[in-house]
């Protein structure tokens, strides 16, 4: 008896990390496998591939991947159809896991299939709901209008809050305020835990941080612990002769007075901490060009989505500069009347993120119908 699990992102081994140690706690004692990272290694998720397989960037780089990707879709849908575990948990990279699901299918897999942070579908390529409503037993999102778009639809989903708010209370979390007088001015600086995503934000952020230190602040570095420890070893030296911190990217935040980074799940976690966030997205042409084409949302940061305004300012590809993240920090840092609207729109944002239980819901969900 066992649960396959699939993630392909940084924050999808998260989710996976968490849902499994939930399922322990829950009375599981099967086996976990799957394609994971380390933190679900960690948790005790037996590594059958690499989620670093998953870890693609941009249109051009799926594109070379094809055949490779391919020979894993195959190799994996042998091993789940030959091991019949009980579930199937697929997590994010819809590209992948959907033809996964879709091959899994038509071998006649029977088993319970779940979607934990289902496609944006939402946000474009809406066709694929007929996907999930076929493909899928249950879907799992993150945020309440993600729920409310698949329910609308047909799409089977269930939703409580934020995952985060397991391990994060809004009430009772004590925020220091911004004091701009502190010797201690330090400015987080996270250029992202894909390697194509830090080649393209690193060299902007190192110019951000020489200038925001001859403002007096302290920029450091993060350098995101799944990265292969090449690109660790290029945050790490270019980063001189600045601090690069090597822990969770949360802990930086937490240090931080406010942030600037690649765009994704470390927009959220600053929302949660009411961080300030400067949001950088570079990509190749071909991905910024199906981004204008399809996507339909006005914005791509999910705390921006949330409170229904740009919160958090995005610097899209040629406008990713480090004088434009400086025209949008500062003000922050320097204006307390601008700093205080700012965080009425954060705490707006923060009250759509729902409430803590998301990782009960999610494991007890899972192993509905499966035997312990």
């Amino acid at each position: 008896m066992s649960i396959f699990l699939s993630c392909g992102e940084a924050s999808g081994d998260y989710y996976v990390a968490k849902l499994a140690a939930r399922l322990r706690q829950k009375g599981f004692s099967g086996k976990m496998w799957g394609l994971v990272g380390p933190q679900s290694e960690a948790s005790g998720v037996e590594k059958t591939w690499s989620m670093g397989e998953l870890q693609l960037m941009g249109i051009g780089e799926v594109l070379s991947s094809i055949p490779r990707l391919f020979s894993l879709k195959k190799q994996i849908e042998n091993r789940i159809i030959q091991e019949a575990p009980r579930a199937v948990v697929v997590v994010d990279s819809p590209d992948f896991h959907l033809r996964l699901l879709e091959g899994l299918r038509s071998k006649g897999y029977g088993g319970k299939v779940v979607y934990l942070c289902p496609p944006t579908v939402w946000a474009w390529r809406s066709w694929r709901v007929k996907k999930l409503r076929k493909l899928c037993d249950l879907c799992l999102p993150l945020f309440g209008f993600e729920h409310q778009f698949l329910s609308e639809r047909g799409v089977k989903s269930l939703w409580v809050g934020h995952p985060f708010l397991d391990e994060f209370d809004l009430n009772s979390r004590f925020f220091p305020s911004f004091d701009p007088e502190k010797k201690d001015k330090v400015i987080g600086l996270l250029p992202g835990s894909r390697p194509s995503e830090v080649n393209k934000i690193f060299p902007v952020l190192l110019e951000v941080a020489h200038k925001l230190e001859l403002e007096g602040f302290v920029p450091v570095f993060s350098i995101a612990p799944n990265l292969s420890e090449e690109m660790k070893d290029y945050v790490r030296s270019r980063s001189r002769p600045f601090e690069a911190y090597s822990g969770p990217g949360a802990e930086l935040i937490e240090r931080s007075d406010a942030v600037v980074g690649a765009s994704g799940t470390v927009a959220v976690e600053a929302l949660l901490r009411k961080r300030f966030m400067v949001v950088l997205y570079k990509a190749s042409w071909s991905s910024w060009l199906a981004y204008k084409i399809f996507v339909k949302t006005p914005w791509i940061s999910i705390p921006n989505i949330l409170a229904g305004k740009m919160v958090f300012p995005e610097l899209l590809q040629k406008n990713a500069t480090a004088s434009a993240v400086l025209e949008h920090l500062l003000p922050y840092l320097k204006d307390s009347a601008y700093r205080g609207k700012v965080h009425e729109f954060m705490d707006r944002a923060c009250d759509k993120l729902g409430r803590p239980g998301a990782l009960d819901l999610w494991a007890e969900e899972v192993l509905k119908g499966v035997e312990r």
